[in-house]
């Protein structure tokens, strides 16, 4: 399957190259990502293995939003939002069903970092030369470029202690840590000085947002999805650290809750992630993450 695995590779280094730029050019990302499923269920007859267990809590939830779809006052507008649901959910298989080597992950992350820089950049522009104290990068919403930014933060983390030969020097991931965690102050402080208070806050939030939509069975779905994996994130991380023998090498595992953490966070006062390119990013990174993790235990000798 190496050539369908190359394949993939491109269109994931395409994706995270510009998964902070651009919601048009990840559109045509996953559509690619698709034709190549496709394309090698009908030329091979099989699909990479994945990871099952994930897999069924997928289609636990999916199947848990059209029931809540089907539920809702109007069926057919919540129907094609579980399908817009869905589709933002299809870069999670492309990193736990086609990500070869820890190398290729790290090159990856060049391509997620080069997308943060140019977003950063921008919203560096409109702080200094327009003077706009809530930039908002290449996103519609200084929300959503804080969570951007909250995906980000973790990554660059992670780039600066990998133990890949790739990123031996970490001069540049740790200058876009400090540029992110800076630009991420700048923005979350306009961002939170213009609130008027907490009630007006909170029912921004994507939890509430997600219950006035799919009612308790959506809520549900949800938490039990997000749950998950965090219990996985947690489980790779407890593994990865009973092998790590450097304190500076970073856990896929830990790096994963972070993000995991950050965006959920954030959803607490915003419905960030519901948009688009955020929720599209956040799967990939989560999928490349558990894809790394699993990759780092095989070659420990704790997984067969």
């Amino acid at each position: 399957m190496g050539i369908w695995n190359q394949l993939m590779y491109i269109v994931m280094m395409l994706f995270a190259l510009t998964s902070n730029v651009s919601i048009a050019a990840t559109s045509v990302c996953i559509v690619l990502g698709a034709l190549v499923m496709i394309a090698q269920k009908v030329c091979t007859g099989s699909l990479p293995d994945m990871d099952k267990g994930l897999v069924k809590i997928v289609a636990v939830y999916c199947v848990l939003q059209v029931v809540a779809a089907l539920m809702a006052p109007n069926p057919a507008d919540s129907l094609g939002e579980v399908w817009g649901i869905i589709y933002r959910l299809s870069p999670l298989f492309m990193g736990i069903g086609y990500l070869q080597t820890r190398r290729r992950m790290a090159w990856i992350l060049v391509a997620f970092a080069v997308s943060v820089l140019v977003c950063d950049a921008m919203g560096a522009y409109q702080l200094v030369v327009w003077d706009d104290y809530a930039p908002v990068g290449a996103s519609s919403a200084a929300s959503f470029y804080a969570t951007h930014l909250l995906m980000a933060i973790p990554i660059f983390y992670l780039m600066c202690h990998q133990d890949e030969g790739v990123f031996a020097k970490k001069a540049i991931p740790a200058f876009m840590l400090v540029v992110s965690i800076a630009m991420y102050i700048v923005v979350s402080w306009s961002d939170w000085s213009g609130q008027a208070d907490w009630a007006s806050v909170l029912s921004q939030s994507s939890f509430v947002k997600i219950f006035a939509e799919g009612g308790l069975v959506g809520l549900a779905s949800f938490v039990m999805l997000q749950g998950y994996i965090l219990y996985r994130l947690v489980k790779l991380y407890q593994a990865e650290k009973s092998i790590s023998r450097s304190v500076n090498t970073a856990s896929y595992g830990m790096i994963g809750i972070l993000v995991l953490a950050g965006i959920h966070l954030e959803g607490m006062t915003e419905s960030s992630m519901l948009q688009i390119s955020i929720m599209r990013e956040y799967w990939l990174l989560i999928g490349l993450l558990l894809a790394a993790g699993k990759m780092r235990l095989l070659e420990a000798g704790k997984m067969e």
